[in-house]
């Protein structure tokens, strides 16, 4: 009885504290405006009127903060546990987590043996224990420094060891760091390190600490290796990739496509990418359609889309894949030769796999990140989903060497246009501005789920292009898309944006689209 009684309360708890989450995100937009009100106060009365203004806003931030960390603290309940390699997980998070390691002067090394036996994790959530581990030590070395992450094997334990050269704790604050809402951080909420301990022994894991004042800490988590590991008769650390060929489930690597296919020769085919969650398609049927669009557009025929939707729900089902991405291309199949024209008597190829998916852009979705513009040099049919990505690919490698997650294309007359493979969303004055539907631009589908939510939430929208000149006047600016969801920008080619954070426009969709992910998968 008491057991339930605590149960209805962190329930009870929780819903209010979302309650609360969504009235200060409505008065962190009226701020917003009223702070644009007075952008160029005329007067001492008006920059004082500002200063407060901007205190409320820093406030409200730092409550939405509080409220999400309660959030993620209240949820650790009920996991979604498959088998992971250690190995590839830090690994991952350690190139998440780069950009903000390089910017603070740390260095990680990283030394995590292959061998190891995979053990059962809720990725989602473990990622977040390691994410929140890892800005921990950032906080504790903020004059540089070093973090060394090793992993070993013990007996029936897979031991996972983080240690900084930061400036430590006494005893007493060792004592009371996994204890909710105790910080020694001023505005930290204290929820960080109890979320860690709680998804750790949510996963019948252990973690404990040790420190010294001016030498450093060692965290040590515990994780238990599941008795088929212990005995040697694991048979991989993840889920393996199904494809599927013209009908034919297979493996991806033994796929196999004729030299003469016209994709593989002209690029002359489409395709689309879609996300699945806790083990169902999310937005499929919009996917769908924009895929019989591209086909139409390009005129390739015969394609049973209702048929390969089933069978992308069988290989979902047949890989009991939770977390994943399905990738479908269709080309006009193969000719007899390779000639531009269409073969008269060619059989479209249908492809499509499925995948486990590893979100990239957890850690840029907290904090914000950083884009390049790059001239748009593409051809004048963007809204076709077309398989001729040479020009994004360019593009993206540009964003990479410049050290940014997204390139976004501008017009020769400084128009921005969209990622090279996101939507362009900004904030002005107010409003919510995106470029319209086009043949310069891709109808994303997470870019109309925003529209929906935005319209749902009552934000001021309208659909009309900014261009690189607006940038000094735009308060906030994120990237959408089937991977990066809603991804806040902080910068552009260096340069920042608005405050240089997540701003609250974007938090309030962040939050309504994890909402209508969750919906689809209930």
């Amino acid at each position: 009885m008491l057991q339930q009684q605590f149960v209805e309360l962190a329930e009870l708890a929780g819903g209010f504290i979302h309650e609360i989450k969504n009235h200060l995100s409505t008065l962190g937009l009226n701020l917003q405006l009223l702070s644009e009100d007075f952008g160029q106060p005329q007067s001492q009365r008006d920059r004082r009127s500002l200063e407060r203004i901007q205190r409320l806003q820093g406030e409200c931030g730092r409550l939405v903060d509080v409220s999400n960390d309660f959030l993620r603290f209240a949820r650790v309940k009920d996991l979604e546990l498959q088998p992971v390699g250690l190995g590839a997980l830090v690994e991952e998070m350690v190139d998440f987590f780069g950009p903000t390691a390089r910017q603070a002067n740390l260095e990680i090394k990283v030394y995590v043996p292959a061998d190891l036996p995979p053990v059962l994790l809720d990725q989602d959530l473990f990622k977040q224990a390691l994410l929140n581990l890892l800005l921990n030590a950032q906080q504790a070395m903020s004059a540089g420094g070093e973090l060394t992450i090793q992993a070993a094997r013990e007996p029936d334990w897979l031991v996972l060891v983080l240690i900084d050269t930061g400036k430590g704790m006494t005893e007493e604050v060792q004592s009371k760091i996994f204890r909710p809402f105790f910080s020694t951080r001023p505005g930290g909420s204290g929820l960080g390190l109890p979320t860690v301990r709680k998804i750790v022994e949510a996963h019948g894991g252990a973690i404990s600490v040790e420190s010294e004042v001016s030498r450093g800490t060692k965290f040590t988590i515990r994780l238990p290796i599941p008795p088929a590991s212990a005995n040697g008769s694991a048979k991989g650390t993840s889920v393996e990739t199904i494809a599927n060929l013209n009908g034919k489930q297979m493996p991806l690597a033994e796929v196999m496509v004729p030299a003469l296919d016209r994709g593989f020769l002209f690029g002359d085919a489409v395709y689309e990418v879609i996300r699945i969650c806790r083990g169902k398609p999310f937005l499929m049927a919009e996917h769908m359609q924009r895929l019989a669009r591209s086909l139409d557009a390009i005129r390739i025929g015969g394609v049973d889309l209702p048929r390969m939707e089933q069978r992308i729900r069988e290989t979902i089902a047949a890989g009991k894949f939770q977390e994943a991405t399905v990738y479908i291309q269709v080309t006009r199949g193969a000719g007899a030769k390779r000639a531009h024209p269409f073969p008269p008597q060619a059989t479209p190829l249908e492809l499509f796999w499925v995948q486990e998916f590893v979100d990239p852009y957890l850690e840029a979705r907290q904090h914000g990140a950083a884009v390049t513009v790059v001239p748009d040099i593409r051809w004048d049919r963007c809204d076709i989903k077309s398989t001729n990505l040479l020009p994004n690919v360019l593009a993206a490698q540009a964003a990479k060497d410049a050290g940014c997650v997204e390139a976004i294309f501008i017009e020769k007359d400084g128009t921005l246009c969209e990622g090279s493979h996101t939507s362009l969303f900004g904030v002005l004055d107010g409003q919510l501005l995106t470029a319209p539907n086009s043949n310069a631009i891709l109808p994303g589908i997470t870019r109309g789920l925003v529209l929906k939510l935005a319209e749902r939430a009552k934000i001021p929208l309208r659909e009309h292009v900014f261009k690189q000149v607006d940038l000094p006047k735009i308060s906030e600016l994120f990237l959408t898309g089937t991977t990066s969801e809603v991804l806040p920008i902080v910068r552009v080619d260096g340069e920042q944006i608005g405050d240089g954070k997540p701003g609250p426009v974007t938090r309030r969709l962040q939050e309504a689209y994890q909402q209508a992910a969750r919906e689809t998968a209930e």
